[in-house]
């Protein structure tokens, strides 16, 4: 096994080459393994740096990221929400459920303009609704896709109780946008506080600076 300090020299490199996804494999490794030969003091900063890292890298590495994070309490909750949208079924539920125990207040919220969402998703033919939907919900356009791709229609319930959105609101984007009718029920199984705190993390991240995904050149 590599010493501690050879492991730090090769996250440095990884980093320093702009290998995102390399990067949050290695720091992926240490976060759910932590070396007994690795300093303590290190964990606070691989945590954020696998955060960051997390959102660099392209979609596949974040899914496989994302399988592994189940069942792990110590885990930063903010690392968790940045794979909600990647994890399986299981493990979004796991993290609805840290959020919703958090504890934490909930910061004032802006409510969408649902108005020109609803108008956009009658249209046929719309081929950029995620930009009306960023844009509506203030937050970014690739969380928006992946919100809207997903058929479960979860993480849209996530979204709409979380900003004040209401019931038949969600109802109509899910069925207008093609979320099967026995699904729309999981609007009223999304722990509100929860939702409030994910939504927050997504509207952050729109004010965060723009980042590219960058696929891992081995």
């Amino acid at each position: 096994m590599s010493s501690a300090k050879e492991r730090l020299g090769r996250l440095l490199v990884l980093a320093s080459e702009g290998r995102w996804s390399a990067l949050a494999g290695e720091l992926a490794d240490l976060a759910f393994d932590w070396p007994a030969d690795f300093p303590e003091a290190m964990r606070v900063p691989v945590m954020a740096l696998l955060e960051w890292t997390a959102r660099e890298a392209d979609e596949a590495t974040r899914t496989l990221l994302a399988a592994r994070i189940g069942g792990h309490p110590e885990l930063p909750l903010k690392l968790l929400n940045e794979l909600y949208l990647a994890a399986p079924a299981r493990v979004r539920r796991e993290i609805l459920m840290r959020d919703e125990l958090d504890g934490l207040r909930d910061e004032e919220t802006s409510p969408a303009d649902t108005e020109p969402l609803l108008a956009a998703a009658r249209q046929e033919g719309l081929h950029d609704f995620a930009s009306v939907m960023s844009t509506a919900f203030s937050i970014p356009r690739r969380i928006a896709e992946a919100i809207m791709a997903d058929a479960s229609g979860e993480p849209l319930a996530v979204l709409c109780r979380g900003t004040g959105t209401d019931r038949a609101t969600f109802t109509s984007l899910a069925l207008l946008k093609g979320v099967e009718a026995m699904s729309l029920a999981v609007f009223d199984t999304v722990p509100e506080h929860a939702a409030r705190r994910l939504s927050q993390h997504w509207r952050q991240a729109q004010a965060a600076p723009a980042f590219t995904h960058a696929t891992a050149a081995e």
